[in-house]
């Protein structure tokens, strides 16, 4: 009776452990192996038994190293929120794109959480022109540095900082960018990157198109995840720079298309 009344206990746990996972997938849109192991105190394997299962039962969609709902992330979450998730992974992307920057460059950095923890480690760097679609970043280099700093024009959305345009702006037809840095909320070989946004995606597209060499910092959790809005695909994009997450056949896989930095653990 012991035996049988520790598997009816062991059951109910993973149950309402899957419970509080659907709960924490319905507020953030997309779930991550490592911070569900922190959350549960239980390995990888437990957790990706779970997301079968729950996949097994139509309740999400699982991706390399998580899982998002089945809506596609039909909506993006709040930069307070996003800014505190994976943070680790976003600063070792940003030490790793700060080396492909040299002094005097032209560069654009789009709105993001990962492309911001690049923006604050700038200041090293001399004489940079850097164009920007984000007025949060223009503050942080207006009072922490001396760069040129290009706004590009266009509709604010309230709460993200970003400006965007449905029209490309006059600018991006004069002028020459050495590279772009910008993130995403997924990307896969089949699907291209994509965000929850089309005024996004135009607006990204836009100056990928200005520029001469475009750089997409993403982390390994991303990979295979979509959502709404194509911003270019993999093949049009020079480098991808991601985290030590990543699996070997993955590499592999994307190196068809694209240069992958992997980026070194910080100490």
């Amino acid at each position: 009776m012991a035996e049988k009344s520790e598997q009816t206990n062991t059951t109910i746990f993973a149950e309402e452990r899957k419970h509080q996972i659907l709960k924490l997938l319905n507020s953030q849109g997309k779930i991550v192996v490592p911070e569900l192991c922190d959350l549960f105190g239980v390995s990888a394997s437990t957790i990706r038994n779970d997301l079968r299962d729950l996949e097994n039962a139509g309740m999400l969609k699982r991706t390399h190293g998580g899982a998002i709902s089945n809506t596609k992330m039909s909506h993006e979450l709040p930069p307070k929120v996003k800014e505190t998730k994976m943070i680790k992974q976003k600063q070792e992307m940003a030490a790793a794109a700060l080396n492909l920057i040299e002094d005097g460059d032209t560069i654009a950095i789009l709105s993001g959480t990962t492309t911001f923890e690049l923006i604050k480690i700038l200041s090293c760097k001399k004489n940079l022109t850097i164009i920007l679609n984000d007025i949060h970043f223009a503050t942080w280099l207006e009072e922490n540095t001396d760069f040129t700093i290009i706004i590009l024009a266009g509709i604010l959305r309230n709460h993200y900082h970003s400006v965007h345009s449905p029209v490309k702006n006059e600018l991006l037809n004069i002028i020459n960018i050495d590279k772009v840095f910008f993130s995403c909320n997924g990307f896969s070989i089949q699907r291209g990157i994509t965000t929850p946004y089309l005024d996004s995606a135009v607006s990204f597209r836009n100056v990928l198109q200005a520029s001469c060499t475009r750089i997409l910092m993403s982390d390994s959790t991303k990979i295979d995840s979509v959502t709404f809005a194509k911003i270019a695909d993999l093949s049009e994009i020079n480098i991808l720079i991601t985290d030590s997450g990543i699996s070997q056949e993955d590499v592999d896989s994307l190196q068809e298309y694209v240069e992958v930095i992997i980026s070194p653990a910080l100490n």
